[in-house]
């Protein structure tokens, strides 16, 4: 039997968040069908398993319900939170071995991870019919281009007018999905700024997820953009993303930027609250 930890990662206080499963595989009893399985049976939106490493103080693997993907920050702050937790892991500052690099975490306060360097990988996509079929009802920040970064992993950082176009959003999935094979990114993350608050809805119906309340990698990703077309002249950039609003899940993520670093450093930060425990 597997004990799997239920961890809301990027809580407002004591609500909110987004649950990651997180599996202590430390001894590597777990193949990837057998990860793959309990993450389908867990349900939620990632689900990690923690294991040894000779490159790094743990490997971290992420599971969706469908496949596994390269890196998940909303599941790594829950992981790295539940060894500090537990007592297994006492230093301020770590690495954790992932496929998409080895990362590095900073538990000083709250769980901060390091992203993979901002890649903008498209700097503006025309808003074509595959766009308008994906959000039949969008209105747009046309003062910000539609564009494809990664910070590791793709996403298509859509902007919306405001908080109520936002809110009022209503993807078509299968034509998300669509969209997302024909783009190769995991989805889309929709943003709108609001009184000096930006606010996020993220989407990735591709890989059995249609909505999430709180993203790790997709906000770096933002922060990286935002950083280059709205605060270029600083050299660093300190943001709050509020997420999770449209699902009654208010999620709080902490999100910096440093261009003064070569590659430019972008880190991804929560609170994390244990809300269950499972056995598969």
């Amino acid at each position: 039997m597997i004990k799997v930890y239920l961890i809301n990662s990027f809580v407002t206080g004591t609500v909110g968040g987004n649950p990651a499963g997180v599996v202590l595989d430390l001894d590597h009893t777990l193949d990837e069908v057998q990860m793959q399985q309990i993450a389908t049976k867990v349900g939620v939106s990632e689900t990690a398993f923690i294991k040894s490493s000779l490159l790094a103080d743990f490997e971290v693997r992420f599971f969706t319900p469908t496949d596994e993907v390269p890196l998940c920050g909303h599941a790594t702050i829950a992981s790295f939170w539940l060894l500090r937790e537990k007592g297994l892991f006492t230093q301020k500052k770590g690495l954790q071995q992932t496929k998409a690099g080895i990362l590095e975490i900073d538990l000083d306060s709250r769980v901060y991870m390091r992203q993979t360097a901002p890649v903008e990988i498209s700097e503006s996509l025309a808003f074509n019919a595959s766009f308008e079929k994906a959000f039949p009802n969008l209105h747009r920040n046309i003062g910000l281009p539609v564009a494809i970064w990664s910070t590791g992993l793709s996403d298509i950082l859509l902007p919306v007018a405001d908080r109520n176009a936002l809110l009022d959003l209503k993807p078509d999935f299968n034509a998300l999905t669509l969209l997302s094979q024909e783009h190769e990114v995991v989805g889309a993350h929709a943003f709108a700024i609001e009184d000096g608050k930006i606010l996020a809805r993220n989407f990735a119906p591709l890989y059995g997820i249609d909505e999430e309340s709180a993203t790790g990698t997709s906000n770096g990703a933002l922060c990286a953009y935002l950083h280059k077309h709205l605060f270029r002249h600083e050299d660093t950039l300190s943001i709050t993303v509020l997420q999770g609003e449209s699902m009654n899940m208010p999620s709080t993520i902490y999100c910096k930027s440093n261009k003064k670093t070569d590659p430019e450093e972008i880190w991804v930060g929560g609170d994390c609250l244990l809300m269950n425990t499972l056995t598969i």
